[in-house]
């Protein structure tokens, strides 16, 4: 090598060929020093501290593609940069599959539900059977036909045990006018009709004679679904299960007026304990719905000298709905 001096012929010294060494390294060191950090051809690599020194690329074989480094083969996946290794990672995700086109999803199984813990929300899933089950299966029933099969199907008081079946409405209510009993009687029950009784055919005869429209044009509901045994007055827990149905009930139908029929009626519709002699006789408002309550058909077939009040409610119903009011003959204050 250059300004290297030659040993003599025979054994060497070992220290002196160290320190020859030595001194070549220190040589080399310095001509790189001179030639701006390497000799000709030599391949420099990337200082410690993270300095972006460029390296020598070395030709590509034909197996790799443009995207490999030369070290890595084609199933190993690309290192990430130090960018990319400090940035964090979006969790996997934890919800259902989604099926793929053309493959059949796998039904989800419902769990079985503890008593009381409000499991069942809609009426598909099976019979309410408590209040909180009625409460949330009528307030996410879509429409008519849906409330009508949760009513039907409604396990969620004692009355369900003794009942033939369930009441649910009856007209088409062209009219808007929308008349509440109280609860089924026998024939009802009988029949899944409200109010087709004794009691019944005088409201008929209320709607058709005095109102002077067909029935199929209001709407008749019960505050109860069910009969309760015997005819017997309905138990406030009893109601306070229920009446979700037939609120859920007249969210639906939008009538223009309601009519309730009795006290009992007229308690749940405007919330209040008071007597049937200081609600009715005017009109109360409700949800922005108006209201006009009047006696059930039943009390005016044991006093029917109430028939005349009964006649001055329905005028006020019927004129606050924008419904005309047929005349009467002479001599006629009420409506039957």
């Amino acid at each position: 090598m250059d300004g290297e001096t030659p040993e003599p012929d025979g054994e060497r010294d070992p220290h002196d060929e160290l320190g020859r060494l030595a001194r070549g390294l220190r040589k080399q060191a310095e001509r790189r020093r001179r030639l701006g950090g390497g000799l000709p051809g030599e391949t420099t690599a990337p200082k410690r501290s993270g300095a972006s020194a460029p390296l020598t690329p070395k030709p590509r074989s034909a197996s790799q593609s443009p995207s490999q480094s030369p070290s890595q083969s084609p199933s190993t996946p690309p290192a990430p940069s130090p960018n990319e290794r400090s940035e964090p990672k979006a969790p996997p995700r934890t919800g259902p599959r989604v099926p793929t086109r053309g493959e059949t999803p796998t039904p989800v199984e419902v769990p079985e539900r503890a008593a009381g813990s409000g499991f069942h929300t809609s009426v598909a899933a099976g019979p309410a059977r408590d209040a909180d089950e009625v409460r949330a299966q009528a307030g996410s029933a879509a429409d008519l036909d849906e409330l009508r099969r949760g009513v039907a199907q409604c396990r969620a008081c004692s009355l369900c045990e003794t009942r033939t079946q369930t009441v649910f409405q009856d007209g088409e209510g062209a009219s808007g006018v929308l008349f509440i009993g109280e609860a089924p009687g026998a024939e009802e029950d009988r029949t899944g009709v409200p109010f087709v009784g004794r009691a019944g055919q005088l409201l008929t005869d209320i709607i058709t004679k005095g109102m002077g429209i067909p029935r199929r044009e209001v709407w008749i509901a019960n505050v109860l679904k069910c009969r309760p045994p015997d005819n017997r007055e309905p138990t406030p827990a009893e109601k306070a299960t229920c009446t979700p149905w037939l609120d859920r009930q007249v969210q639906i139908l939008g009538p223009k007026i309601l009519i309730p029929l009795g006290r009992h009626a007229a308690m749940h519709v405007l919330g209040s304990n008071a007597p049937l002699s200081a609600m009715r006789g005017r009109v109360h408002e409700v949800l922005g719905r108006p209201v006009v309550p009047t006696f059930h058909p039943a009390y005016l077939l044991r006093s029917p000298g109430e028939k005349k009040e009964c006649w001055k409610d329905i005028q006020l119903a019927m004129q606050t709905a924008g419904l005309p009011v047929p005349p009467r003959e002479s001599g006629s204050g009420s409506a039957t």
